[in-house]
């Protein structure tokens, strides 16, 4: 298997001899390149393809924002990362609609070398190059909330207090009001009102909070859009929908509390492709909608169609440059295929399928309904008798 192709850029040498002894571990996976400034990362660019570049930003000449934009041009399968200080939100201000990802200076080691790591390992396992094509023509990904990444900072603690985690989420006020109002409504059943984000944490779990974090962010950083089939609010209550409904199918299975937890959280992110593809590309999507209605067929396949891709690699692709654990990437990447699941008996990610299948028809939303069950597939795992009970955990979630 070749290295994947990795290109710095920086005008500091100390900077860029820093990132060599902090990523020589990696060697053996990854061919890493340094340029000192702008031009020459284009005639480094022009000998052979690279699937990252990380530039800075302020470099005198050609800065990181003018880089980016020539690079999103000439080589759109390549992933962008901007390095920024704080010191430039003027030129970070120009980067939207041609970077990928950003990474605050000075960088955080640990950030860096996930980022970077799951974009190749994705690029290798979970996408092709028609994924890195789709993704590259993006004018925005959305950029992973700074309230998450101090969740997930301070989770590297062990035995964390429950009211730590609380004080994070409460100091964004608007993300607490958001988060009190879904843990308080129908999705959770909960038998009592949650009023602090302390509560919340107990009560629901740390990976189902940072979800909805998450969830929130996506969402409210989606481009403002209007197929004539679908709009932003259909995706969130869908998504909301099938969290509910899974967990519920892992609970009828008795696979505790950990699976159904990851099962929720799957069932948020399953369709967050869906929201990149519609919101950026509109007018397609139109066309995506207008074929799964007229054959009925999955959304997946009009997906297929059309962009080459379908909605559960792009979304795994994003999720996977935010370093979310691989158990949710196979729940997003193999919703609509259950025939690729690697083990028989019930998984998370089954459960997330049987869920987005049961809830989509239940919900009447046209683009949501057409998803069915691969009847091989059950039988091969031995679920097939289980159909009454994961309907009847979906209705009961749903009300």
């Amino acid at each position: 298997m070749s290295k994947q192709q990795i290109l710095f850029v920086d005008d500091e040498p100390m900077l860029l001899q820093g990132l060599q002894r902090l990523l020589r571990p990696f060697k053996a996976e990854w061919d890493v390149v340094f340029a000192e400034s702008g031009q020459a990362a284009l005639e480094i660019l022009a000998g052979h393809p690279f699937d990252v570049i990380v530039s800075d930003m302020r470099m005198p000449g050609m800065n990181g924002a003018e880089l980016l934009k020539e690079v999103m041009k000439r080589y759109p399968a390549t992933v962008r990362i901007v390095l920024s200080g704080h010191a430039d939100k003027d030129l970070v201000s120009q980067c939207v609609g041609v970077a990928h990802q950003y990474i605050s200076k000075p960088c955080d080691p640990d950030q860096l070398k996930t980022m970077i790591r799951n974009a190749c390992l994705l690029s290798g396992h979970l996408v092709d190059d028609e994924v890195k094509k789709v993704i590259g023509a993006i004018d925005r990904l959305p950029i992973v909330p700074q309230l998450y990444l101090e969740l997930k900072e301070a989770l590297k603690e062990e035995d964390i207090d429950p009211r730590v985690l609380g004080a994070i989420i409460q100091k964004d006020i608007g993300m607490t009001a958001k988060i009190l109002k879904l843990v308080n409504s129908s999705f959770f059943g909960l038998r009592r009102i949650i009023s602090d984000a302390q509560d919340a944490v107990a009560y629901l779990g740390i990976d189902t909070i940072r979800t909805l974090v998450l969830s929130n962010s996506i969402f409210e950083q989606s481009k403002p859009f209007h197929t004539r089939y679908l709009d932003i609010s259909d995706i969130w209550r869908h998504s909301m929908s099938v969290a509910a409904g899974a967990r519920a199918i892992a609970q009828a299975e008795t696979m505790g509390r950990a699976a159904a937890e990851e099962a929720f959280v799957g069932g948020i992110l399953h369709d967050v492709g869906v929201l990149v593809l519609a919101s950026n590309f509109s007018e397609t999507y139109d066309k995506v909608a207008e074929l799964v209605i007229r054959e009925q067929v999955i959304i997946s396949t009009a997906e297929q169609e059309f962009f080459g891709v379908t909605h559960a690699e792009i979304g795994a692709y994003l999720l996977g440059l935010w370093g979310l654990p691989s158990g949710i990437l196979t729940i997003v990447s193999l919703h609509h295929r259950p025939h690729a699941f690697e083990s028989d008996g019930m998984s998370t990610a089954l459960a997330v399928h049987a869920a987005d299948v049961l809830c989509g028809a239940m919900a009447g939303q046209v683009l949501f309904e057409s998803a069915r069950f691969n009847p091989e597939s059950l039988q091969r795992a031995g679920l097939a008798g289980h159909l009454d009970t994961w309907t009847a955990a979906c209705a009961t979630a749903s009300e």
